[in-house]
């Protein structure tokens, strides 16, 4: 039969009460050093609180909308406003870079006399001058014309439309200028009119120009 040493296990059993009574004795010490560890996580909790109420605040707050007023008027001389629904404002256009107008050739462009050809006969009422001219590389220019050793007519730049021109052989003369500088040329186209004609002198009626 085993032996069973009574007097050791009481020994030991008051050193386990010794040790668990000083435990007991030192517990609020552990209790503040616990609580004073906890401080920081408690703070930064707060801190995290804040800042995520803050941000709802935010998010919350709706953002002003400019309204339509009308103005309504009140009484002694005063006005009262009544605001109906937000005003819908377009979308800005895209604005386009500034492109620099390439200058044009200030020299005088070619022309021409487009009809009628040369020798041609014309029976029609008025008789339609075409005059060509390329304004789109060249500056503008304009011109004047005589009528078989009439009168020039005033600078423009439109065709020429000629009523009423005497039967027989006509010369027509252009005479055309650039607007920028001196330079000028003087065509001459030779045609048989055969059509009506009451009057003894061409009158002179100006259409879109060509």
């Amino acid at each position: 039969m085993e032996k069973v040493e009574f007097g050791k296990s009481k020994k030991t059993t008051r050193i386990k009460r010794k040790k668990l009574d000083r435990l007991y004795d030192k517990k609020p010490l552990i209790e503040l050093v616990v609580a004073i560890l906890s401080i920081p996580s408690l703070i930064l909790l707060v801190l995290l609180n804040f800042n995520s109420l803050k941000n709802l605040n935010s998010k919350a707050s709706p953002t002003p909308v400019p309204t339509a007023g009308i103005v309504i008027p009140g009484t002694n001389g005063s006005s009262a406003s009544f605001f109906s629904e937000p005003i819908s404002r377009p979308p800005r256009p895209t604005q386009i870079p500034y492109t620099s107008q390439v200058p044009c050739n200030k020299s005088l462009g070619p022309v021409s006399i487009s009809s009628p050809i040369e020798g041609d006969t014309v029976s029609q009422n008025p008789v339609e001058i075409d005059i060509s001219y390329n304004d789109g590389t060249y500056c503008s220019a304009v011109w004047s014309y005589s009528v078989n050793g009439s009168n020039w007519s005033d600078y423009n730049n439109s065709s020429v439309g000629l009523y009423n021109l005497p039967n027989g052989p006509v010369t027509f003369e252009l005479r055309v200028k650039s607007l920028t500088s001196s330079n000028t040329t003087t065509l001459t186209r030779h045609f048989t009119y055969t059509g009506q004609s009451n009057a003894p002198l061409p009158t002179i009626a100006s259409s879109s120009a060509h």
